[in-house]
């Protein structure tokens, strides 16, 4: 509308940058696929002036902060790609393109949220960059520098877990080195750097690591050791289980209580070994010694008896051997009247012998996941 107006010579509307950004700020308010068209149209008219020459109207980091924050609600993947546009021009330019605090912060969230390494890449190349930068208006926080190893958790790859790695490795080094100025992540941060390393056999590494954020008191919760666990599952690996196995003893080493989740999470990544009989055994015993310490401490759920059957069921090489396993299993979680929608998933095929029709209430009341 207030183009419109431009257009039809209505003196009494002025187009500058912050008529736009005012305009672009209550349409980022309501998060619609509708708004962000608007919006995005709106940027592409602010950067078609501003390369025409314009100075009254060239998009600002309030501008992109306000777009980002509609698109990373809509399309967070092209949020993404806006940043990077946005954080490369800004690290190349000959020109100092003004970013504060909050701008910097928005640009980075977009890039974590990308799926794309090379996003990664560039939220650490812009936090390197405004480390070496004389810029006072942005200031570094933990907060920031997890959002650098969240985008890199994006990523279940050999480069991603090396390169979020050097990250840490470096600004570690320099913080031990005496430069208190450097910002390291909070555990919230380590914790993503985990998820890459555990998906890539690199689980010694990511304990490494573990070991070093103590030494540095920062104090890891169960969300660390969940997130190596889940890390470890759904791929099918030969050794997932023995690093399951470790971690979750380091977790009891370190934890006063373990959640379900993380119960669940080591059980999990048990079920997904593949390779030898040999190596599939062992994954169902370690499976199993994590399912009786849930129930000795009386921390499991429905998932937890889902889980549980799902590694008997993927683990063992017939059915007789399934159902020996399975049926002393099921009793119990139909006694605890836990029998949900995962359980009887898992073991559809055989249910017919060990389900007498339609389910009993008794045995899915505290199901949380029943149908």
């Amino acid at each position: 509308a207030m183009e419109a107006q431009e257009r039809q010579g209505n003196a009494s509307v002025l187009l500058d940058t912050i008529t736009y950004n005012v305009v672009i700020g209550k349409l980022a308010l309501s998060a619609t696929i509708t708004n962000a068209k608007k919006v995005m149209r709106l940027l592409a008219t602010m950067e078609a002036r501003a390369e025409s020459g314009s100075t009254a109207v060239v998009p600002d980091i309030i501008t992109y902060t306000n777009v980002l924050k509609l698109q990373g609600k809509v399309n967070p993947q092209r949020a993404a790609s806006i940043a990077s546009s946005y954080l490369t021009r800004a690290m190349s330019s000959d020109e100092r393109i003004f970013i504060d605090r909050v701008g910097f912060y928005t640009l980075l969230h977009a890039l974590s949220r990308s799926n794309k390494f090379e996003d990664a890449v560039t939220a650490r190349n812009a936090w390197e960059w405004i480390e070496k930068s004389d810029r006072v208006d942005v200031v570094l926080t933990s907060e920031a520098c997890n959002l650098v190893t969240i985008a890199y958790s994006k990523n279940k790859t050999e480069e991603a877990a090396a390169e979020v790695l050097s990250f840490l490795s470096d600004l570690i080094h320099r913080y031990r080195q005496g430069d208190k100025d450097t910002v390291l992540p909070t555990k919230v941060g380590f914790s993503a750097a985990f998820i890459p390393l555990c998906a890539t056999n690199r689980t010694n590494d990511a304990l490494s690591l573990l070991k070093i954020i103590k030494a540095l008191n920062i104090v890891p919760d169960a969300g660390c050791y969940i997130s190596m666990l889940s890390a470890l599952s759904g791929r099918k690996s030969t050794n997932g289980a023995v690093y399951a196995h470790k971690v979750f003893q380091q977790m009891k080493e370190d934890l006063e209580d373990v959640p379900t989740a993380a119960f669940n999470a080591a059980i999990n990544a048990c079920a997904w070994v593949s390779g030898s009989p040999v190596g599939e055994r062992k994954a169902l015993e370690i499976a199993f010694e994590i399912f009786q310490q849930a129930r000795k401490e009386n921390s499991y759920d429905s998932v937890t008896f889902g889980l549980i059957i799902k590694a008997c069921m993927h683990l063992s090489k017939d059915d007789n051997a399934r159902m020996k396993l399975i049926q002393p299993v099921f009793e119990l979680c139909a006694k605890n009247g836990l029998v949900g929608s995962m359980v009887e998933r898992e073991m559809r095929h055989l249910a017919s012998r060990l389900i007498p029709g339609k389910l009993p209430q008794e045995w899915t009341k505290n199901a949380k996941d029943k149908k």
